[in-house]
C-alpha cells in the first residue's frame, strides 16, 4: 500500500459524501495506526468482510481478547474510504433493511459516540479515542481552518488543465464579471505575451524546525525545509513537518538524502537532489514559481564557512536579496550562528544573495546542494 496521510484521507472521505471527514480520518489514524497496521489489502478502518485473515483485539464483555478474523481487501486506500462512508456515515440499505448513517449527527463527537451505539466497534473507549485524535489533528467543531496565505488569482491560472472542476470554477467566476470588467481583462491579458515572473516571495508556508514533537527538533533542518516545499505544492499531503519528518524517519534519518528521496516518492513527487548548483539554476527554478531547499554552511566566519551543514528554503529573490524561510531562525550570515532562534524568526527572511552565496557555493560556482522540486504541477 502506498504512503496514506491524514490530509489524504479527510480529502476522499469528503468527496465520498462524508459529513465529518475529520473523523473518517481520525478512524484511519486508529484502526491502522496511521497507515502502517492495515488489516486486510489497503484496508484503512479495520472493515470486517470475506479477505485476509488477520489477528485482531475485540472486546467481549469489556475484556479484550485475541482473535482471527477475516477482513475486507481493496484495490486501492481510497476505494476503503469510499466503502466506509456509503455504508457508515450515509443512510443504507442492505437486505431489504434500512440503516441510517453518522452523518445524521450534530456534530462529529455525536458521530463518533454513534459509531459505538450502532455497533462499528468493540472498544467502549473507542468514541473517546477518536475524540482525541481529531483535538490534536484538526479544528475544533465549527472552527474552519484558517489560510493565511492569500488567494492568487494567477496561481489557479497557472496550474489550470481542463479538468470539469476546474472548468466549473472559471465559468462560475465569469458569471459575476460585467461585459465591460470582462473586455478590460482580455485588453490587459492581451497587452504582453511575455510570460510575467512570480511575484516574490512566493507564498510557503513556513515550519519551524525547533517546535517539533519528535525529539530530534535541533537536527531536522532538511525534512523542515523540504516539507514547506511539500505544502506549497499540495496542502493534502502532509499536515506538517513533523508528520513529513516521521515519514522520513520510515527510510532511514533526517540528515539522510536517501531517507528524502524515499519520502518524496512515497508522497509521489518528482524531486532531484542536485550536487552541482549555480546561482543561475537557483533563479530559473524561482522563476518558475517553485520554492527551493539549499544546504549551507552555517557557522564560521563568510570569508571560511563551516560546519556539518543546514538547509534553508529559498522562496524568491531580487537584486540584492534572497527570500528565505530559515527553519532554525534568524543566521548571522557574516559572523555565522543563530543569534535569534524565535518560532518566526526565520520566517520570509532577507539574505544578501553575495553573501548566502558564499555559505552555498564553497569551493566553486557550480557545487552548491539544493533538491529541485519543480517538476511537479501545485495543487
Amino acid at each position: 500500500m502506498s504512503y496514506v496521510t491524514w490530509g489524504q484521507v479527510s480529502r476522499w472521505a469528503s468527496e465520498a459524501g462524508s459529513k465529518f471527514p475529520e473523523l473518517t480520518a481520525a478512524q484511519f489514524a486508529l484502526e491502522s495506526n496511521w497507515g502502517s497496521q492495515v488489516s486486510g489489502k489497503n484496508n484503512l478502518f479495520g472493515l470486517k468482510g470475506k479477505g485476509s485473515n488477520v489477528k485482531t483485539t475485540e472486546f467481549i464483555g469489556n475484556k479484550e481478547v485475541v482473535v482471527y478474523d477475516q477482513f475486507l481487501d481493496f484495490n486501492t486506500p481510497q476505494e476503503s474510504v469510499q466503502y466506509l462512508v456509503d455504508r457508515w456515515y450515509k443512510d443504507y440499505t442492505h437486505n431489504g433493511m434500512q440503516y441510517q448513517g453518522v452523518n445524521r449527527a450534530a456534530n462529529r463527537n455525536e458521530a463518533a459516540k454513534m459509531l459505538v451505539s450502532e455497533g462499528y466497534a468493540t472498544d467502549p473507549l473507542y468514541s473517546s479515542k477518536l475524540i482525541n485524535i481529531m483535538e490534536k489533528n484538526s479544528p475544533p467543531i465549527n472552527q474552519a481552518p484558517v489560510r493565511t496565505d492569500p488567494i492568487q488569482l494567477k496561481d489557479a491560472a497557472r496550474w489550470f488543465s481542463g479538468q470539469d472542476h476546474q472548468n466549473q470554477a472559471w465559468d462560475n467566476l465569469q458569471a459575476t464579471l460585467t461585459p465591460e470588467q470582462l473586455k478590460n481583462f482580455a485588453a490587459d491579458f492581451r497587452a504582453s505575451r511575455k510570460p510575467a515572473k512570480p511575484t516574490f516571495p512566493l507564498q510557503v508556508p513556513y515550519f519551524y524546525q525547533r517546535d517539533s514533537k519528535t525529539g530530534h527538533g535541533e537536527r531536522s533542518c532538511q525534512s523542515s525545509a523540504i516539507a514547506m516545499v511539500v505544502e506549497f505544492l499540495n496542502p493534502d499531503l502532509i499536515k506538517d513537518d513533523d508528520e513529513y519528518l516521521n515519514l522520513v524517519f520510515r527510510f532511514g534519518d533526517t540528515i539522510s538524502q536517501a531517507a528524502q528521496s524515499k519520502a518524496l516518492n512515497a508522497l509521489g513527487l518528482k524531486h532531484q537532489f542536485k550536487q552541482n548548483g549555480t546561482e543561475s539554476e537557483l533563479i530559473r527554478i524561482l522563476d518558475l514559481g517553485y520554492p527551493v531547499p539549499v544546504g549551507i554552511l552555517h557557522k564560521g566566519n563568510i570569508q571560511n564557512p563551516t560546519g556539518g551543514g543546514h538547509w534553508i528554503t529559498l522562496i524568491g529573490y531580487d537584486e540584492k536579496y534572497f527570500y528565505v524561510h530559515d527553519p532554525f531562525g534568524e543566521l548571522d550570515l557574516i559572523n555565522g550562528g543563530y543569534p535569534k532562534t524565535g518560532p518566526v524568526d526565520g520566517k520570509a527572511k532577507k539574505y544578501t544573495r553575495e553573501n548566502l552565496l558564499k555559505r552555498w557555493l564553497i569551493h566553486s560556482k557550480n557545487d552548491g546542494w539544493f533538491w529541485d522540486l519543480s517538476e511537479n504541477k501545485r495543487q
